[in-house]
Parts: C-alpha cells; structure tokens; sequence
C-alpha cells in the first residue's frame, strides 16, 4: 500500500457492543478488535476518513487498517471477488463427495428425528453397490480426493456392506491415483472395540454421534430402556480415547430444547470423570427446530434463536471451564454446505440421487438414479447444468447486502426457497461469540 491509493472501508465490516466495549470485525479475514469508547470514536472516525477521501491522515493507523481488512483499495469489488470465489468453489471438480445411506432402517426410535415416518427397512442392493462403485470411477476422472460420508438411518447396520464398499473405493482411487476418506454420522450404538480399531482402515476420519443428555434422558428420546442406555454410555465413554485416535475427529451433537437445558453439562461431566479430555473432541450443541420445514412438527419445546444462542454461549464457557477445545469460531467459508457443490451427490439405499444430506431418503432434490446396467445414462444425468441447488448465489439472494455473508454464504440453501424464511443463526449472539472467541480462540 502506497500513499497514493485510494482506499474505501471494506463492505463486510461489523460494529458491535458488548457489556460496554466495542467490537470490530471483518467477515473476509475474520479479523476482529476490541475498543474502548475512546478507541472506537478513532476507529469510526478513521473509516469515515476514508470513506469521504480515500485516505486518513494517521498513516500508521490506516496501515494498521489495511493490514486488518477494515479498509480495502477504492477499485476493489469485494461482493464481485467473494461471489466469482464461491463460483469457482461450487464449479471445481477436484473433489468428488458421495453421501451413502446404504440403509434407512435404524436401531433407535429418537424422538426428534426427521425420518421416523420414512418406510421402514429401505436397504442397499448389491446391484445398486456395484452401480455406485462404477458411477465413482468414472466420475473420478480428473479428480484429486474422493470423499464418503455414511449416513442413514442408521449406517452401522449394514457395516459388513460399509467395509466391502470401502475396499472397492479404495481400489479406484488408487488406479486413479487420487486420495479417499471417509466420514460417518451414527448413533454409535453399534461401536464395538473391534470396529472402532477397523475405523483407520477403512479411512475414517471423523465420527459424529448424538448424545442427548444423561442416561434417563437418553433413555426417553431414544425408546430405549434405561439398562441399554448405561451399557452404551459406559461403552461410548470407556471407548472415546480409541475412538478419538482412530479417527483424529468426534464429534458429540447434543440436541437441547426448554426439556434438556442441561444436557450438554451432563455428557461433558461424564466424560470428564473418566479423564477423557482430548482437543480433538468437538461438543456442540445441536438447535432443534422445524424452520427448514425438514419436518411438519418436532413433538419437543423448542428454544427461540435467541433462548438458544444464549443457551450455547454459556456451554462455550463451561466448556473452557473443564478444559475443553471450543470450536465453532466465526471465519470465511468455502460453501454453507456441499449441496450447491457440481461434484456432490447423495445416494440413498434405491439409489436414487440428490443434492441435499438432510432430505435423503425422500424425494426431494433427486435427480437421477444409479442405473446398474446402464451407468453411461446415470453419468448423462448427473452432468446436467441445472441439477437441484445448482443455481444457488448467496451473493445474488436476500443475504447479498449482509456484512456477515462470507462467514455463512447465507446459510442453509433449503431456506432460501420461496415456502421458506430465511433466519441467521450467525446474527443471534455474535457480540458474545466474538468477545468470548478473542478470549479463547
């Protein structure tokens, strides 16, 4: 930066309060400070400097400025950048991301889960295995990393399926010479020391699994009797060192509603008491809600966004408190989910292909189908330009003028169609998030 360039405040610049301080943050660089009253009076007036002169006199503050994302060359198109960015993201082929149900049946009758009214016993034929086996070699071409993530239903009731698969994937990318890993979301009830040892094998990188809560209130939201619920919580509990290392990654969703507040403190406590504290377990809480209309109704007393972003802040600090990562800090993303991606599919146990990870299993977002004896009409139909989510901008949508928008590229894609709402998680206690992240980060 030079004397001679004109500069402007950068368009995705935040001000925010929080119990009597200032904060700023640039949602580009994830850049945040924090000022007294004295502070941000020079602070604001240097950006309204700017933004009247293309200048400011304190050069070694306008450095800073610049250095800090706050304020960006007069001639630089920031909303024009990020969206050309996220184009190219959504466009690239390099990896290629398959979402496998290779069943809908599940174990566990949880009591808020989206596919409970799904026909039951949907399992993956052989035929459809070997479809998609072939579907990824030659969707592989070119590419740089295959990426499978096992979903459900409940994905472990067909493990011996899971392994064959795998190895078959394997087999691929190594002819292609590109790489593989795998993910997995379970209830993990199925977890047995065997398996988790197997996990490394079959390139397993990161678990997720739900824990509601202690054993009773497992127990309740998951139909299952109190003596199952202590056998698997002793099981997940005296098994989380080996799990964390043959995966690198676990993480435990605890879904909270006005029922189970405390939740979230009950399963960090049990895993403390067995000195199970590791920075590679990621404890987050998940928001039930029906706004994404995944659901007609979720039979809970849901939190408001408020009631909720308050609930997680004060779970951040006792996770802090007991000597655990937080994650979650606000940054730039690549996409807000891998739905709008070119090269991501869900399969579903029929086969059946489609964009979006939650709505799997229904019709919804399908596109194609795997076709064993005919995979070259699967390859035509998965090659369309106008696939499901395809046209997905959120630099063209409602968020567009958000100073927020690279850190969610407008959330979730399913909201921005025309029977929903759009609603930011983001905005909900961000002064809170960033004061706490500055602590912590």
């Amino acid at each position: 930066m030079t004397a001679a360039v004109q500069l402007k405040p950068s368009a995705f610049n935040v001000k925010l309060r929080h119990e009597g301080r200032h904060l700023a943050f640039n949602s580009i660089v994830a850049h945040s400070l924090e000022m007294s009253e004295a502070q941000a009076r020079v602070f604001n007036d240097a950006l309204d400097e700017v933004a009247q002169s293309g200048s400011c006199k304190d050069e070694a503050l306008l450095r800073c400025l610049y250095a800090l994302g706050f304020v960006v060359p007069a001639d630089h198109d920031e909303l024009a950048v990020q969206r050309a960015v996220f184009q190219a993201t959504k466009a690239s082929t390099e990896t290629l991301r398959f979402t496998i149900a290779p069943t809908m049946a599940c174990n566990l009758h949880c009591s808020y889960c989206f596919q409970q009214d799904f026909a039951p016993c949907k399992t993956m034929r052989l035929d459809i295995e070997r479809g998609i086996i072939e579907f990824a070699r030659r969707k592989l071409e070119g590419c740089k990393t295959l990426v499978v993530q096992w979903f459900g239903g409940e994905p472990l009731l067909r493990y011996k399926r899971i392994v064959a698969m795998t190895e078959a994937f394997q087999r691929v990318c190594a002819e292609r010479g590109v790489n593989y890993y795998a993910e997995i979301l379970t209830n993990g009830v199925l977890l047995t020391p065997e398996i988790i040892a197997n996990l490394p094998k079959l390139a397993v990188k990161a678990i997720q699994i739900p824990l509601d809560g202690d054993v009773d209130t497992y127990a309740r939201r998951k139909g299952v009797s109190r003596e199952r619920a202590q056998a698997y919580h002793d099981v997940l509990v005296n098994h989380m060192h080996a799990l964390v290392d043959a995966t690198g990654s676990v993480t435990i969703r605890i879904n909270v509603d006005r029922e189970n507040p405390a939740a979230g403190y009950d399963v960090v406590r049990m895993f403390k008491r067995k000195g199970c504290v590791d920075p590679r377990i990621d404890f987050r809480l998940g928001f039930l809600n029906n706004r994404d209309g995944i659901v007609d109704c979720i039979p809970h007393d849901c939190l408001s966004d408020v009631e909720f972003s308050d609930t997680e802040a004060e779970f951040r600090r006792f996770l802090v408190e007991q000597g655990y990562r937080v994650y979650g800090e606000p940054g730039p993303r690549k996409f807000p989910c891998s739905a709008p991606l070119r090269n991501n599919f869900t399969i579903d146990p029929t086969g059946r292909i489609g964009k979006c990870v939650p709505v799997i299993g229904t019709d919804e977002s399908v596109f194609s189908c795997i076709y064993p004896d005919d995979i070259a009409r699967t390859m035509r139909e998965t090659s369309i330009s106008n696939a499901p989510y395809s046209d997905f901008d959120p630099y063209g949508s409602v968020c567009r003028n958000c100073e927020l928008l690279p850190v969610c590229l407008g959330s979730c894609p399913r909201s921005h169609a025309p029977e929903h709402s759009v609603i930011c998680p983001l905005k909900q206690g961000l002064a809170k998030t960033l004061a706490f992240y500055r602590l912590h980060g």
